[in-house]
């Protein structure tokens, strides 16, 4: 489940570094600095609740209509985005940040105080998927993550041992599916 690492710095480069130290903690990200071990990082997730199978064209319709949305991307092209879909593959919510982390937070948190449920619809992200975007969207109660790149082996793994759909490669005109191909269903 990953490996341990116990590093000394010699001490003339600790020296170095002291001098770099930053006082400043951080407030949001990936949601493991300060973890102290694997058995941290890899919390018990909960389950996903069995919903009825989201259409797989909902998927292709939602990542499309995402750069309309995008307006800081427009503006920069430089940022990710999160969306909520609905279970056509409207888009109801989008948040964007420099972080991919970030973006998938603003979401998760303006669903919650537009009294969305997540497990109506499901989730898209621009980026990549780490195992700690697939905590995020099952802690939050999304019955499907999809992403536009690639996920990490251990994303697929928690996504199937959670009960997550996991779809990635996601780019409009298809995608693949990780884990969980019976939370979607083809037309």
């Amino acid at each position: 489940q990953g490996i341990k690492l116990a590093i000394q710095v010699p001490a003339h480069r600790a020296l170095a570094i002291s001098g770099q130290k930053r006082n400043l903690a951080g407030r949001t990200g990936c949601g493991l600095c300060g973890v102290t071990s694997i058995a941290q990082a890899l919390r018990k997730l909960p389950e996903v609740h069995p919903m009825p199978p989201i259409p797989a064209a909902a998927i292709d319709a939602a990542i499309n209509g995402l750069p309309r949305l995008q307006s800081i991307n427009r503006l920069t092209g430089a940022v990710h985005a999160a969306a909520l879909a609905d279970r056509q593959g409207r888009l109801l919510l989008l948040r964007e940040d420099v972080g991919r982390h970030n973006a998938l937070d603003k979401l998760i948190g303006a669903a919650l105080r537009a009294g969305l449920r997540p497990r109506d619809g499901f989730a898209l992200v621009t980026s990549r998927c780490s195992m700690e975007m697939v905590q995020k969207a099952v802690t939050a109660g999304f019955p499907l993550l999809a992403a536009i790149s690639a996920p990490t082996s251990l994303a697929i793994d928690l996504a199937r041992e959670s009960g997550l759909t996991l779809a990635a490669f996601a780019r409009g005109k298809g995608f693949t599916v990780y884990a969980n191909p019976d939370g979607m269903v083809s037309e």
